[in-house]
């Protein structure tokens, strides 16, 4: 089974994170995730939520 790589890209402001994902590959698609708080709560729950499995 070959591994998923998927890249997150952080636009991060005082206030706010901006998240856009891509998969690997030449045709990966750059989706924006959207925008949290700059907090570390809302970091929590993003990596959660993107990590699935597990993040390595």
């Amino acid at each position: 089974m070959a591994d998923r790589i998927s890249y997150v890209g952080l636009d991060v402001h005082k206030e706010s994170i901006v998240v856009a994902t891509a998969s690997s590959g030449l045709r990966g698609e750059v989706r924006e995730y959207g925008r949290i708080a700059n907090t570390a709560t809302a970091l929590d729950r993003l990596l959660k939520k993107l990590g699935g499995d597990g993040i390595r």
